[in-house]
């Protein structure tokens, strides 16, 4: 009863080695976003599944970001959807934040910090009075920051739609508040 559509970018480049690796995993991504929904879609409802995938790069870094949106006819709808992927251009390998910190637990610790201090700038508190309130949703493990990628300004993170309310969140942490649990090895990625 539904309908999906993905539409990406993928790399080109002079190593076909470093291109064919980073287009697998791309490759994988672009079918992982149809994976995700259409098992658990609407069985009683027409639906869509519109996704788009673009690549962004930097001194040193590919990233891929998938954005989109499933809905149906139904309540709560649509869902926003969101996948990235970021890769050493160098090397082809992919970053994530085992390789990216030099302690793992320690950057998503900070990340977790500054998610928290950040958030409530972006994006409009509560309407009750007092501050705040965070729980599991800013924990500092992979399942919470799933979904980054690098830019000039730092780590852009992405929420998917339920993590923080109804929609996607977009926040970006400074490069100044993690430069130095970067492994020297991917210094170069702060710009």
């Amino acid at each position: 009863m539904g309908d999906w559509t993905v539409r990406y970018e993928r790399l080109g480049g002079p190593d076909p080695a470093i291109v064919d690796s980073i287009n697998a995993v791309i490759d994988a991504e672009a079918r992982g976003q149809v994976a995700t929904y259409e098992p658990s879609a609407t069985k009683t409802q027409p639906w869509t599944l519109d996704v788009n995938g673009t690549l962004s790069f930097r001194e040193i870094t590919v990233s891929a970001l998938f954005v989109g949106e499933y809905d149906t006819d139904m309540p709560n709808m649509p869902i926003h959807t969101v996948g990235t992927r970021v890769f050493d251009k160098r090397s082809g390998i992919l970053i994530s934040w085992d390789n990216l910190f030099v302690d793992k637990s320690a950057g998503l610790a900070r990340i977790s910090e500054l998610t928290k201090a950040i958030l409530p700038t972006v994006y409009a508190p509560p309407r009750r009075p007092g501050v705040w309130q965070f729980g599991s949703e800013i924990a500092p493990v992979d399942a919470n920051f799933r979904f980054w990628i690098p830019t000039a300004g730092g780590i852009e993170l992405h929420f998917p739609d339920g993590q923080f309310g109804r929609g996607a969140a977009v926040i970006t942490v400074p490069w100044a508040g993690v430069a130095d649990l970067i492994a020297p090895v991917f210094g170069p990625i702060t710009g």
